[in-house]
């Protein structure tokens, strides 16, 4: 089952202009807080932006790939200690 779900994945690069119902972002958002981490340090904030001026300054940051502020909200997710890492 893992490997038809991994062979199966794909990339969204076009979104629908439809508004994200608060209800499902919520869950996105408990979910993704949910996932493991290395030692459970859960090191991470995720920024949801939805206005459309900044998701489009977020093109310039993600080297211009489009689809970024194509979708009717981008989550960016933030690390907090980097250091730890390298």
């Amino acid at each position: 089952m893992l490997l038809k779900a991994i062979k199966d994945r794909y990339s969204v690069r076009k979104f629908k202009d439809k508004k994200i119902e608060t209800d499902k972002l919520k869950i996105i958002l408990e979910a993704a807080r949910l996932a493991p981490s290395a030692r459970n340090l859960q090191d991470w904030h995720f920024v949801v932006i939805s206005d459309e001026t900044k998701r489009t300054r977020l093109t310039e940051i993600c080297k211009g790939q489009q689809f970024v502020s194509s979708a009717p909200i981008t989550i960016a997710v933030c690390a907090g200690n980097t250091d730890y890492f390298t």
